[in-house]
C-alpha cells in the first residue's frame, strides 16, 4: 500500500487552481523531487499530504499509523532549551527505557532475580531501537548541519534565524519517520553542510520527497521526478539530469506530432473550403467534415513558462588588471576573520569565494567594494572598472518605494515608458511594476535587485549568493546571462551548479585563511579527494581520477583559450595520478602469493583497467594538445 496517494485532487486560492485533478503517490522507500516554478503549488502539495489543508475535490489517503516529519512545520520547542536537549527529545522513548534498566540493573544487584526477564527484553529492545547509538546519531546529525561541539548548549531563545532553520531540520533527519518531506532544506546550510546532507539522505532507508533548487542535491539523492506545472503533477523516473533529458524529448515528440496534425487538419479545411458548394463533391465534404469533429485532438506541447531575461549587455572594456587584492586580513576584537588574502582579477575572469557559514565571506566582497575598512592590506582598482554589487540581504531597497520607483532611481535618464518595458523583461508587467517593495516575496525582490544591478552596467561585479530565492528556471537563466556577459565576475554561492558553471578560480576560507584555487567546485572537490588517497592509492580512486578525466575532456568543448589550457594542465596532473597508481598496483604484483589465484586474478584485472585508461587519457592529452596548437 502506498503511505501517500492523491486520487484527483484539486485545490483553489482565490478561484484560480493551483492543483487541477491531480494524481500522486508515495510508495514505501520512495525518494522523490517534487519541482517547479515559484508559486506553482509544491507547497500546497505537501499541506495536502500532512492534512495542512484540504483538497476542494477530491481524496488524500494517508497509510495508517505511516510517521510523516515535515521540516516546513516548525515544532513548538522550549526556548530555554538547549538545542542538544532538543535533539536528544526525539529519542525520549529511548532515554526512558534507558532510566528503566538502570533501575534493573540495580534491583538485580541487590538480588531480585524477578528483574532478570524484565531486563532482558527490555535491553532487546533498547538495543532494536537504537539505544546504544541515538547519542552519537544526534551529534553527527547537529555537526553534520555544522554546529560545533561548542555551540550545543545554546538555548533555542538565543539562536539566529539561520540557526534555528538548520536545527529545524536536524530535529527532522532525527525524526523515525516511515516519510519524510523537505521544503527546500539547503537554506541556510553552507557547502560542507549539504555534501553532508546529501549522505544522509543517500543512506536514509525511508522515504523522502524533497522540494529543492539545489540541482547537485536532486541529482544525487532523488530516483523520481515529480513536476508540478499549470495545475498539474507529471512524473519522471530518474534524477534532474535524466528529467531534463525526458521532458525535453517528450516535448519535442509532442511537437512534431501536433506540427503533423496541424498541417494534415490545414490540408483537410482547404479542400473543404474549395469544394463546400459543388454538389458532385458533398457527400465527400460531409464525410471530411465529420472526420474532423471526431479526430482527437493533440494538445500543443506546453512551454516553459516565462522567465526573467537577466542579461547584462554591453560594458565598457576594462583594462586586463581590474582588480588587485593584497594580504587583506580582517579582524573584530580576538576574533581573525581571515588574513593573507591576496589575489588577482583579470579582465573575464569568474571567481568563487566559498568556506563555512560564518567564515568572512561577505565581508570580504565589503572589504573588496571598500564598504567595509580591513585591519590591513590593500585593495586596488584597475583602469576603467566600474563596479556593481549585488546584495543578498536587498539592503539597497527602499521598504517604502515600489518597483518602478526603484528603478527609476537607478536609472533616473531613462524616460518612464523604457522603464516599464525594461521591468517587463524581469517579469514586472501590468500593475506588479506598482508593487510596494514591502509587500515583494524573496524571489520578487532578488528580480528587483537584480534589475538595478543590471541598469548600473558596471564591469565589475560583486555577487553575494545571487541565485538564494530564485526556483531553478530562473537559476538557469541566470548563469546563461552571467556566462555570456562580458566583464569579470567575483560571486559568494553555495549554489554549486552556478560555481561550477561560471567560475575559473576560487578563493576558499576557512579557519582564517584563504586558499586560492585554480579550477571550480568539482575540481576543487576532486583535488581534496586525491589528496586524501594519496596515502593509500587504490582502484577505486584510479576510478574517481578517470571520471573527473572524462568529464574534464567533456567540458572542453566550446571553451576559450584559457579554460583550454587550464583543462589541459588538470589532465596532465591526472595522467601523472594514473602513472603512480600503475606503479603501485607493480610493486603490490611482488608481495601476493604465486599460489594465491584469486588474488592475482583481481589484481591483474585492476592493473590492466589502469592500463587502458592511462591510454584512453594518453590519447585525449594529444588531442587536446593538437587543439591548443592550432
Amino acid at each position: 500500500m502506498s503511505l501517500i496517494r492523491l486520487d484527483k485532487v484539486s485545490k483553489f486560492f482565490s478561484g484560480d487552481p493551483v492543483l487541477d485533478t491531480v494524481g500522486f503517490r508515495v510508495e514505501e522507500g520512495e525518494k522523490i523531487g517534487l519541482i517547479g516554478r515559484n508559486g506553482s503549488g509544491k507547497s500546497t502539495v505537501f499541506r495536502l499530504i500532512t492534512n495542512e489543508t484540504t483538497p476542494d475535490s477530491g481524496t488524500v489517503e494517508r497509510m495508517r499509523r505511516a510517521k510523516i516529519a515535515c521540516l516546513d512545520q516548525a515544532p513548538d520547542v522550549d526556548p530555554e532549551a538547549t538545542m542538544h536537549e532538543l535533539a536528544l527529545d526525539r529519542f525520549a522513548h529511548l532515554i526512558d527505557m534507558e532510566a528503566r534498566m538502570s533501575e534493573m540493573e540495580h534491583l538485580i544487584a541487590e538480588g531480585d532475580d524477578t528483574a532478570l526477564v524484565e531486563y532482558s527484553a527490555l535491553q532487546d529492545a533498547f538495543q532494536l531501537g537504537g539505544g546504544y547509538e541515538f547519542r552519537a546519531k544526534a551529534r553527527r546529525v547537529l555537526t553534520g548541519l555544522g554546529f560545533g561541539e561548542d555551540e550545543f548548549e545554546l538555548t533555542f531563545s538565543v539562536l539566529s534565524g539561520g540557526q534555528r532553520t538548520r536545527l529545524m531540520l536536524a530535529l527532522v533527519l532525527l525524526e523515525d519517520a516511515d516519510l519524510l518531506l523537505l521544503d527546500e532544506p539547503e537554506n541556510h546550510l553552507d557547502l560542507s553542510a549539504r555534501e553532508w546532507l546529501e549522505g544522509f539522505l543517500k543512506e536514509w532507508p525511508k522515504a523522502f520527497v524533497i522540494i529543492s533548487h539545489d540541482r547537485r542535491m536532486l541529482n544525487a539523492v532523488v530516483k523520481r521526478i515529480v513536476e508540478v506545472e499549470r495545475a498539474g503533477l507529471k512524473s519522471y523516473t530518474g534524477n534532474y539530469d535524466a528529467f531534463q533529458k525526458e521532458k525535453l524529448l517528450q516535448q519535442e515528440q509532442q511537437g512534431a506530432a501536433y506540427d503533423r496534425q496541424q498541417a494534415f487538419i490545414d490540408r483537410e479545411e482547404k479542400w473543404i473550403d474549395r469544394f463546400r458548394y459543388k454538389n458532385t463533391k458533398s457527400r465527400q465534404v460531409q464525410s471530411r467534415v465529420k472526420r474532423l469533429e471526431k479526430l482527437a485532438k493533440v494538445d500543443a506541447p506546453l512551454t516553459e513558462g516565462t522567465s526573467a531575461k537577466f542579461g547584462m549587455g554591453e560594458v565598457v572594456r576594462s583594462g586586463q588588471l581590474v582588480l588587485d587584492a593584497k594580504d587583506l586580513c580582517m579582524a573584530y576584537g580576538d576574533l581573525d576573520l581571515y588574513s593573507g588574502v591576496s589575489f588577482l582579477v583579470e579582465r573575464g575572469e569568474r571567481i568563487g569565494i566559498i568556506g563555512p557559514n560564518g567564515s568572512g565571506k561577505t565581508t570580504l566582497l565589503n572589504h573588496l567594494r571598500g564598504a567595509l575598512e580591513g585591519s590591513s592590506g590593500e585593495v586596488r582598482i584597475g583602469h576603467k572598472v566600474s563596479l556593481g554589487y549585488y546584495d543578498q540581504q536587498h539592503s539597497d531597497l527602499i521598504e517604502e518605494s515600489d518597483v518602478f520607483s526603484e528603478a527609476q532611481r537607478a536609472a533616473p535618464q531613462m524616460k518612464p515608458v523604457e522603464t516599464r518595458k525594461f521591468l517587463g523583461r524581469f517579469l514586472f508587467t501590468g500593475d506588479d511594476a506598482f508593487k510596494p517593495i514591502s509587500t515583494l516575496s524573496g524571489g520578487e525582490r532578488s528580480r528587483v535587485a537584480m534589475a538595478k544591478l543590471v541598469l548600473k552596467n558596471a564591469n565589475l561585479l560583486l555577487l553575494d549568493e545571487p541565485t538564494n530565492h530564485l526556483d531553478i528556471a530562473s537559476r538557469e537563466a541566470l548563469e546563461g546571462a552571467l556566462e555570456e556577459y562580458p566583464g569579470s565576475i567575483v560571486m559568494v554561492s553555495h549554489d554549486r551548479a552556478l560555481i561550477d558553471r561560471l567560475a575559473d578560480k576560487l578563493i576558499v576560507i576557512r579557519e582564517g585563511t584563504a586558499e586560492v584555487f585554480l579550477g571550480n567546485y568539482t575540481d576543487y572537490l576532486w583535488r581534496n579527494e586525491t589528496t586524501e588517497e594519496e596515502a593509500e592509492p587504490d582502484f577505486k580512486g584510479a576510478m574517481k581520477i578517470r571520471k573527473q578525466a572524462e568529464a574534464s575532456a567533456r567540458k572542453l568543448s566550446g571553451r576559450e583559450q584559457k579554460k583550454s589550457e587550464k583543462q589541459f594542465k588538470l589532465l596532465e596532473e591526472h595522467i601523472h595520478q594514473i602513472e603512480e597508481l600503475v606503479e603501485e598496483k607493480e610493486k603490490h604484483f611482488e608481495g601476493i602469493d604465486p599460489a594465491d589465484f584469486e588474488k592475482i586474478s583481481a589484481a591483474s584485472e585492476e592493473y590492466e583497467a589502469l592500463k587502458r585508461d592511462l591510454k584512453d587519457m594518453y590519447s585525449e592529452w594529444e588531442s587536446l594538445a593538437d587543439i591548443l596548437s592550432q
